[in-house]
């Protein structure tokens, strides 16, 4: 088991400060995303493809951000000048969405237990281009291995965040969500930032 140092008020923290700073770009990507997914939810196949597009700039700009670095437009886009990440996506995300609901079809938890280790699929997908979809769910399998219930209380605190920014007017989920995303971003990089230290070693 891989050991962190990190809490999940540190996390949100760090999360927050860096929507505060990122906060135009962000509101931007958040309004284009909504209207976007909002004009294509009753396109059948092609909104859910692009949705997917739209889910891998966005990781992509919360890596951008919690590397410490400051997003810009191409950063949007950038990410698809390889057209592998797209497939390996889609497919990873399908094989996760197989995986848990056979493990929620066992009683509930072991689907609950499978989407908590599975999280962070689409971020090791995005964060390495040449990442195959089985390869990418089997690594965060091993990144959160021993971490479970610090990982599904993370998850709880997402959850919660965005129940308060959807009774806010819903207009505050325009806040929590990019502090989620950003969240996410943040404790992912600390998992595989410890996990390439034990593995070079």
């Amino acid at each position: 088991m891989i050991k962190h140092n990190f809490t999940i008020k540190e996390i949100l923290i760090s999360a927050w400060h860096a929507t505060k700073k990122n906060a135009w770009f962000l509101a931007l990507m958040f309004f284009v995303s909504v209207t976007i997914m909002t004009v294509t939810r009753h396109t059948g196949i092609i909104g859910g493809l692009i949705n997917i597009l739209i889910g891998i700039s966005i990781i992509n700009i919360s890596l951008v951000i919690a590397s410490g670095k400051t997003p810009n437009y191409l950063d949007t886009v950038s990410i698809f000048k390889n057209y592998k990440i797209f497939w390996h996506y889609l497919i990873a995300s399908i094989l996760c969405v197989i995986i848990v609901l056979g493990g929620l079809i066992l009683f509930i938890l072991p689907g609950i237990y499978l989407a908590v280790r599975l999280q962070f699929y689409k971020f090791l997908i995005v964060d390495d281009e040449n990442l195959r979809p089985v390869a990418a769910l089997k690594k965060s399998m091993k990144m959160t291995k021993g971490h479970f219930w610090k990982l599904f209380g993370f998850i709880l605190a997402i959850i919660l965040l965005n129940i308060v920014g959807l009774l806010v007017f819903i207009i505050g989920l325009a806040i929590t969500i990019p502090v989620s995303v950003l969240a996410t971003a943040f404790l992912y990089k600390k998992f595989a930032h410890a996990y390439e230290s034990v593995a070079g070693a």
